[in-house]
């Protein structure tokens, strides 16, 4: 979820996108190629660093143990933000995704990159990527496990999303090697920050066989620094995967809710990447953490109004890990525990 939202925008097709289980785009389908730009934007106070290694991520057999949950997740957070503020189309945003393409490889996936072209609020076009690997199960039903890594420019953008980067990337760890009911299709995304450009590109290349075949959307963005710890769905039939895992979250202590009929919108935009998976008629789920009661009660308000810009941590100097860690002793691990029992759960054993 964002502070400050935007309307969608039309994303050109420079690669179609190719990962097993999704084909080539209709014949009908819009592709035009076109030159991607060989400079992209700069965006001012943008520091560009080299991008970290993966020496950290432990190569195991077998599964850490469940009481560690959230560790490793805690180091992908940390190196994610040492990369600094990952603006769409920036360096550092391409920093991001190539360590995200070496954990998956380091964890045996064959990740993929498909790049895309956006624009800028100038309508200067620059180019972003997403990065997908493939963990095969034994139903070929997939889930779709998806987190942006891009960030605003105001901030190293800890919560806001390298909190829910990280959270996939140490459950892609933990199903590397072990059986899953279902295929997971594990996505990173660029360029959310600019009108969810990266999950519109992905959504967009899915043929309707691929969409019937996709049993839910797992959506994870901003699950590190607000109060409590939900998950969202539309309601009705499409909430299986919501009410099963509070179910299970209920009954292994984990303090998950949700709200019912939540209102996840702003003047008809989409506040996260769920939003264009939900135009493909997909069932999604949605993880984050907020706080519905302070504010507006609309979710925007994280914490008290003492603490970061008047409760709020996205899109602002506060959303980085030193200050989460001395304002909010512990909060982050705690949650980063949840979100990946609560999402390893799902994809290991709902059925």
């Amino acid at each position: 979820m964002k502070p400050a939202k935007l309307g969608l925008s039309v994303i050109t097709v420079l690669f179609l996108l190719s990962c097993g289980l999704f084909t080539e785009a209709r014949p009908d389908a819009p592709a035009p190629v076109v030159e991607l730009p060989t400079e992209v934007p700069t965006e001012a106070e943008v520091v560009v660093t080299s991008p970290p290694t993966v020496e950290t991520v432990p190569q195991t057999e077998v599964p850490v143990a469940e009481n560690d949950f959230g560790q490793i997740a805690r180091s992908h957070l940390e190196a994610l933000t040492d990369i600094g503020a990952r603006v769409p189309g920036s360096e550092n945003e391409r920093h991001a995704a190539a360590y995200i393409t070496e954990v998956f490889t380091k964890l045996g996936y064959a990740p993929e990159t498909t790049a895309f072209s956006a624009w800028d609020e100038n309508d200067e076009a620059y180019a972003s990527q997403n990065v997908i690997a493939v963990k095969q199960g034994t139903s070929p039903k997939v889930i779709i496990v998806g987190a942006h890594y891009d960030s605003g420019k105001e901030s190293l953008g800890a919560d806001d999303n390298a909190s829910g980067v990280s959270v996939m990337l140490e459950v892609a760890e933990r199903v590397a090697n072990i059986q899953t009911p279902y295929t997971i299709v594990f996505v990173a995304f660029g360029s959310e920050e600019n009108d969810l450009d990266g999950s519109y590109y992905f959504a967009a290349r899915m043929e309707g066989k691929d969409v019937d075949n996709t049993l839910a959307m797992i959506n994870l963005d901003s699950v590190a620094a607000g109060d409590n710890t939900y998950v969202y769905s539309d309601e009705g039939d499409d909430a299986f995967l919501r009410d099963w895992v509070l179910e299970w979250a209920a009954k292994n202590d984990l303090p998950l809710q949700t709200i019912r009929d939540v209102d996840l919108e702003d003047e008809g935009d989409y506040v996260a990447d769920y939003g264009a998976f939900k135009d493909r008629g997909i069932p999604w789920i949605y993880f984050e953490a907020t706080n519905w009661t302070l504010g507006e009660q609309d979710g925007y308000t994280q914490v008290d109004t003492r603490y970061g810009d008047e409760g709020y941590i996205w899109h602002t100097q506060y959303d980085n890990l030193e200050y989460l860690d001395a304002t909010f002793p512990g909060r982050v691990n705690e949650h980063l525990h949840i979100f990946v029992s609560s999402l390893f759960a799902i994809v290991t054993e709902y059925q």
